[in-house]
């Protein structure tokens, strides 16, 4: 299906990850013009040769170095991303971390990193593409949440609430930039193979499997996907605050 996304500007985090590489490379095969914001160069060119490698042409895809938890300096690089491309149509907040450990076990350090790049980033980018987004009159933000913020799950606690968190901002926000033609929403994964998860599914791949109406874990092209079809207005051009879950039927 033609979806309407060629020569869209996508400004994405988390491109270096396993969720996030596979929406880049579903973007640039629509046509669209991808920005990774992104802190380690070598990981990004690790991502570049993986494209290369599945015969994909990396013309259109950027990146920027760009500290996730900077206000002022994310403030910066969007206003320089506007500059070069003259607007930004979608915003994909895909950088995540989790620190799975019992909720008794972690310092001030991890409860800190959990709520900033799981909650409090995702503000920062929004707030920030905001102003192109309202010039243009028109917009999609699309957030990545997690089914940990619906779900239960041992040594998730602040994980899980930095994202429940991100869905009722997403929800919140929509309401607020809608008549503007901006659009909200959110995807949860379930468990993606990859190596975010790693651990999981080699400490719990049996549980996994049995826990999961389709038996099995996911793939990160089943969640880039979505993050497609709610990024086009051909297919959702009337969706707005909402939140889907992707997990296989878990629980």
């Amino acid at each position: 299906m033609e979806l309407g996304l060629k020569s869209k500007i996508v400004i994405l985090t988390g491109v270096t990850g396993g969720i996030g590489r596979q929406i880049a490379i579903d973007f640039l095969l629509e046509g669209a013009v991808v920005v990774g914001l992104i802190r380690n160069e070598q990981k990004m060119e690790q991502v570049r040769q993986w494209i290369k490698d599945q015969n994909v042409s990396d013309m259109n895809l950027h990146s920027k170095v760009c500290d996730l938890l900077n206000y002022e300096e994310i403030q910066s690089v969007v206003r320089e991303i506007t500059d070069k491309f003259l607007r930004i149509d979608i915003l994909v907040n895909c950088a995540g971390f989790a620190h799975e450990n019992p909720f008794a076990l972690l310092n001030q350090h991890h409860i800190d990193s959990m709520v900033d790049l799981n909650f409090k980033s995702p503000i920062y980018l929004s707030h920030a593409v905001l102003r192109p987004m309202f010039r243009q009159k028109e917009g999609c933000i699309i957030n990545i949440s997690s089914v940990s913020a619906i779900k239960k799950g041992r040594g998730v606690a602040v994980y899980a609430a930095a994202k429940a968190a991100l869905d009722a901002f997403t929800r919140a926000l929509s309401t607020e930039v809608g008549r503007k033609n901006i659009r909200v929403n959110c995807i949860r994964p379930g468990v993606i193979n990859t190596a975010m998860s790693g651990p999981l599914l080699e400490r719990a791949n049996d549980i996994v499997n049995d826990s999961t109406a389709l038996s099995r874990f996911g793939h990160p092209n089943e969640i880039s996907k979505a993050v497609l079809f709610v990024a086009s207005n051909i297919t959702a051009s009337y969706m707005t605050g909402e939140t889907f879950t992707i997990d296989g039927g878990m629980f």
